[in-house]
């Protein structure tokens, strides 16, 4: 029960972690071919 109301509090959080470092390194590659 915990472990389930943990995941979906964290799995989100870490989704969006995630998704930010994600799009930051495509501006920074992008940034590279310019």
């Amino acid at each position: 029960m915990f472990y389930q109301i943990l995941s979906l509090i964290v799995a989100p959080i870490l989704v969006g972690i995630v998704t930010e470092l994600f799009s930051h390194w495509l501006e920074e590659k992008d940034k590279d071919n310019d």
